[in-house]
């Protein structure tokens, strides 16, 4: 590993992303000089066509390495202004409420940027750092979807009734099916801590409390998992209105 830190990428399709979606990011690529193959190739194309410096290097094991500069952090204030704008026409966002393992942070961020989601919310000090693991994991994600940090959760809801956002909140004690649910119109959908779920004063402000499974005798899904059926469900009726 070259450097530690968060303007460390790791991995073929984090990499490739930031170069084919935010190039000027981009201080040096180091890459694997014990391979000489198809993939390497390849991504080495792409960089000699976006003129960004390169060297390759040994410490370097199997997947290339690259060293960002940080675009400033997304906050509550930047998407209030998002979503005033109009930019967005009954948004579909995703959002995170104490997700700790930065690997599920990154699945769901990858689940919302597959699924077309416009924006995530993640709640700050209550969740993992958007590192290289999440990175990785998100598989270029993160460069795709706008990712806003907000340090006051409650007040980030009561912004969205006010904004007209329906707020659905996944718990397993939940009766309503998410299959009895409309995505269509502007939704906001939770996704609550690995152990614990949604915070209790975060869904108290939730229109609609809504479970993934009817299943007596397990019915919870790990929270990448559940946020890639729920953001599909989400998809497919936008697809199909």
């Amino acid at each position: 590993m070259i450097k530690k830190g968060n303007d460390l990428r790791i991995g073929f399709h984090s990499i490739e992303s930031i170069i084919n979606h935010n190039p000027h990011k981009i201080k040096k690529i180091f890459l694997p000089s014990n391979r000489d193959d198809l993939r390497l190739n390849e991504l080495i194309s792409l960089i000699d066509k976006n003129d960004l410096k390169y060297e390759f290097s040994s410490k370097v094991k199997q997947e290339p390495e690259a060293i960002i500069a940080n675009d400033p952090e997304l906050n509550f204030k930047d998407f209030k202004d998002y979503l005033n704008s109009n930019l967005v026409n009954q948004p579909l966002i995703l959002i995170l409420d104490n997700v700790i393992d930065p690997r599920n942070l990154g699945a769901c961020i990858r689940c919302a940027a597959v699924a077309g989601a416009d924006a995530m919310i993640i709640n700050k000090h209550q969740c993992a750092p958007i590192n290289a693991i999440a990175h990785k994991v998100s598989a270029g994600g993160v460069e795709v979807i706008k990712l806003f940090h907000v340090t006051n959760l409650v007040n980030c809801l009561k912004f969205l009734s006010e904004k007209n956002v329906n707020i659905y909140g996944l718990s397993e004690h939940a009766s309503e099916s998410y299959h009895e649910s409309d995505f269509v119109s502007s939704t906001a959908i939770i996704m609550g801590a690995e152990e614990s779920g949604i915070r209790e004063k975060t869904l108290e402000r939730c229109d609609y409390k809504i479970n993934l499974s009817s299943n007596k005798l397990f019915k919870s899904f790990n929270v990448s998992v559940a946020t890639g059926i729920i953001l599909s469900e989400a998809n497919r009726q936008r697809l199909n209105k």
